[in-house]
């Protein structure tokens, strides 16, 4: 994400680099010295054969890149010297810059020579240099106090051989004269001749181990001093790849440690940041505030604290001398309300231990992995994290990360690979558990009405775990305004007349750690009509996902990083009322750093595309890159992206023409059903005479609840009817452009047959009900089963038709209309009240009705009713 507020970043940056640069001056002044070479150098013969222009890269190459190291001096000499040989060479390669920092190292350069045409200039001139603060690290909060000594060189010219040499006097003190360096034999350039040598006291044990191919060293011993040599000619430059995980590095190289095991690495991590126990002033209270507010809960208590750590005392290391790797005391921290990550773990474990929570210090590599491939060292760290032990678990808690959420121990923790546990007696790395990892569910909802109307756009997105926390901290970070403007710039690369049509509506369980947004769009233009054949085209894309693919090419060399812990669930829905042309589809890749599932499918009138993908590890081994290339090409070209022709009827249904074939059958079949019902009405029946003791019995009761239904089942029917496109010829002729197109139309007559049936039969039944005919029981229970069948049927009809896709619609007629006739039925077959109510014959003057004996003198009812 941008950043919201670039300019008072700046300005805050500007205000810290004033303030420590004047802070770092007064206790260092950072000069650049002259002073003849030392005298305790090896010999490094001189070396003339140049390198083939082919392999020259930047315009120049190096002749020579001496580097020699005396331990016991605490001094690095070295000596380079450059050839230009184009014009880029000259842009490239003309200037000289040393970074140090002098609070502890002191810079002295021997030498500056141009040479051309075989003879000597010399360009050496310390005041020349110019001393600028080196923070490379600033951006991320981090003030090292370093400087770089720069000399742009005048008058370079193309053949020209600059040739320089310096030496670096002094060791952070930090280290207790321990020595541990890396060195490499081998660049990202072409280097006709290497030579590194490293010069020790026989009395110090130093360990080495070599790394990509290193010839051996040859190994001397002269007054008392040990010397190692490398040296190497035509090297070669090292593959570089920026699609390479950080921690992959071809170059070759050697490993140098003083230290023998991880246990004195361990003892000397705890001498310079010893656990805190007496705490006091304002992180005193805090703590006893949260004690309090906890109540108790020891794992109430736990996330508390982490809570403080990571949201109140904000990342900002000043790491000058010993402070790159002393941690700054945690009362002080509290105070100020910043620190790095040293000085924000030592702060979180001193607080979770005066909790009662056993908790240590953790030293990890944030880009190294696996840190058993190296020698013990206090250099092979650059991040430190804290781990607790609560119900005899461990958890791993890194205080750098804002906005964790969740309860309890759930807490997302990065997979550093190996860890350092600075607790007194450790010997070894520990093993940190592979975390589980959140996940990213996305549902865009395209509500289409036509072709010519916006389509309504909406996009709901759910963050679990480590995904929660990483939007949560964006949010807070650029605020909301620039939050919706990166998301509508985001979409608009698609949809170029796009409009937001409401905020960005945020829900948060941070009991869950749960994170939803909603966000809602209008598009205008979304279909794109083809001026030849006049269909309108749709296409939808899982852009989401490719952007996650790296670049991997036929000269990738290397491993490739990937976006570990990526994982996403995708879907797209697309809703439009003369339905869609898609076949189900489902597609599947599993490999072991990735997997990737698509599924496409119709239910009714939503198209859903669905898309799941996930890095399993943080990167794809060089033997896999081949396979790695073929399925993201495969998802690239077919899997991610879904494209629809829609014809120029379907696609614009705003002006529906009348599909006068399935009115024809509609009428045809109310004709039919009016001809049916008036011989049926009109079959005369025998008169009956009633016994004694026979009563009329009008409508009441349970019988009403039937005559509403009756009512109201012709209404919703006709209204189902007109507004379900039965008669929209849009809808109509796009049934031809799916392949079971046919089955579709059947599917679509024998519906509006059913339904125009059971509107006329709803008619007949009124008409006989309010009749109080007496052929209405047997004719309303025809009625109940014909509506449990015709349900029965349709549902087994589209289930063949859709392959099993069934609307919802479908089952839950299926299960109204049986409930409806297995309670109406039995009530019709086993009701008096039905027997004595509906007793009228055609034609009525049939009907009469003798009265009892005792009632002959009351006043007789018509012969008629």
């Amino acid at each position: 994400m941008q950043n919201s507020f670039p300019l008072l970043k700046k300005l805050f940056l500007a205000c810290v680099i004033s303030l420590l640069s004047f802070t770092t001056l007064n206790a260092a002044t950072p000069v650049v010295h002259s002073s003849p070479k030392p005298t305790w150098l090896s010999v490094c013969k001189p070396y003339d054969k140049k390198p083939s222009l082919r392999t020259v890269e930047g315009g120049y190459f190096f002749e020579l890149v001496e580097h020699q190291i005396q331990v016991e001096k605490q001094a690095d000499y070295h000596h380079s010297i450059r050839e230009i040989v184009s014009q880029a060479g000259i842009q490239n390669g003309s200037q000289i810059s040393v970074s140090f920092d002098p609070t502890f190292e002191r810079v002295d350069f021997h030498e500056i020579t141009v040479w051309r045409d075989n003879k000597p200039q010399d360009r050496l001139d310390v005041s020349a240099f110019k001393v600028l603060a080196d923070e490379k690290d600033l951006s991320n909060f981090i003030y090292q106090g370093t400087y770089t000594a720069l000399m742009i060189l005048s008058d370079i010219r193309k053949g020209d051989r600059i040739e320089y040499s310096y030496t670096i006097t002094g060791r952070n003190p930090i280290f207790h004269s321990k020595y541990c360096d890396f060195l490499y034999l081998q660049w990202y350039q072409t280097v006709a001749h290497q030579y590194t040598s490293l010069i020790f006291s026989r009395g110090r044990k130093l360990n080495v181990k070599a790394f990509n191919g290193l010839s051996n060293p040859h190994i001397s011993t002269s007054n008392g001093l040990n010397d190692y040599e490398w040296e190497d000619f035509q090297v070669k430059p090292a593959i570089d790849d920026d699609s390479a995980p950080s921690w992959f590095d071809a170059r070759a190289y050697v490993q140098v440690s003083e230290f023998d095991s991880w246990k004195e690495v361990t003892d000397w991590a705890l001498s310079i940041n010893p656990p805190k126990i007496n705490i006091r002033g304002e992180l005193a209270t805090q703590i006893a505030k949260l004690k309090s507010a906890s109540g108790g809960d020891t794992l109430k208590y736990f996330r508390s604290a982490v809570k403080t750590v990571q949201d109140e005392v904000r990342y900002m290391g000043i790491e000058i001398g010993q402070y790159s790797h002393r941690a700054n005391g945690p009362d002080k921290v509290f105070s100020q309300r910043y620190g790095d990550c040293k000085d924000k773990s030592l702060l979180l474990a001193s607080m979770l231990r005066a909790g009662g929570i056993d908790a240590d210090m953790v030293l990890v590599n944030s880009n190294q992995g696996d840190l058993g491939r190296f020698l013990p060292a206090h250099n092979v760290f650059d991040h430190a994290v804290v781990v607790a032990r609560l119900n005899g678990k461990q958890v791993w808690v890194d205080a750098t990360i804002g906005y964790q959420r969740g309860t309890g121990t759930d807490i997302y923790f990065p997979d550093y690979g190996k860890a350092l546990i600075l607790k007194p007696g450790n010997t070894g790395l520990t093993v940190i558990p592979v975390p589980q990892t959140g996940k990213t569910l996305c549902q865009e909802i395209f509500t289409i009405k036509d072709g010519k109307s916006p389509v309504n756009f909406e996009v709901k997105t759910t963050y679990t775990l480590n995904q929660a926390d990483r939007i949560r901290n964006s949010l807070a970070t650029n605020g909301m305004a620039e939050t919706e403007k990166d998301y509508l710039d985001y979409y608009a690369k698609t949809y170029a007349k796009i409009e937001s049509k409401d905020s960005i509506v945020v829900t948060d369980d941070e009991q869950k750690n749960v994170l939803t947004t909603i966000e809602k769009y209008k598009i205008s233009d979304f279909f794109k009509k083809d001026s030849t054949s006049g269909k309108y085209s749709v296409y939808f894309y899982a852009d989401f996902i490719k952007s996650e693919f790296p670049s991997v090419t036929n000269q990738t060399k290397t491993p490739v990083d990937v976006s570990f812990p990526f994982n996403e669930d995708y879907t797209i829905m697309a809703i439009m009322p003369s339905g869609w042309n898609v076949e189900p589809e489902h597609h599947d890749i599993k490999r072991d750093a990735y997997r990737f599932a698509s599924d496409y499918s119709v239910v009714g009138d939503t198209l859903s595309l669905n898309y799941q993908f996930a890095y399993l590890k943080e990167y794809v081994p060089v033997d896999k890159l081949d396979e790695f290339k073929k399925d993201m090409k495969q998802m690239n070209d077919g899997y991610l992206s879904y494209g629809i022709d829609i014809p120029a009827t379907g696609a614009d249904s705003s002006n529906p023409s009348l599909n006068q074939w399935t009115l024809n059958l509609a009428l045809f079949i109310v004709l039919l059903a009016g001809v049916a019902g008036l011989l049926i009405y009109r079959k005369e029946t025998p008169g009956i005479v009633f016994e004694y003791g026979s009563t009329f019995v009008p409508i009441g009761g349970w019988l009403i609840l039937v005559a509403l239904g009756l009512i109201l089942t012709p209404v919703l029917g006709i209204i189902s009817l007109a507004n379900g496109n039965y008669f929209n010829i849009n809808t109509w002729n796009n049934f031809s452009t799916y392949s079971y197109g046919t089955s579709l139309k059947a599917h679509w007559i024998f519906e509006i047959a059913g339904y125009v049936i059971i509107v006329c039969f709803a008619l007949f039944c009124l008409l006989l009900f309010f009749k109080r005919r007496d052929i209405l029981p047997r004719y309303i229970i025809g009625y109940f089963i014909f509506c449990l069948l015709f349900h029965v049927v349709n549902y087994i009809f589209i289930a063949l038709v859709t392959h099993y896709k069934i609307p919802s619609k479908y089952p839950e007629n299926m299960v109204r209309s049986v409930i409806i006739a297995a309670i109406w039925v039995s009530y019709f077959l086993k009701s008096s009240r039905v027997k004595e109510t509906f007793i009228v014959p055609y034609p009525s003057y049939n009907f009469r009705y003798e009265p009892p004996p005792q009632a002959v003198n009351d006043t007789a009812l018509p012969d008629s009713y």
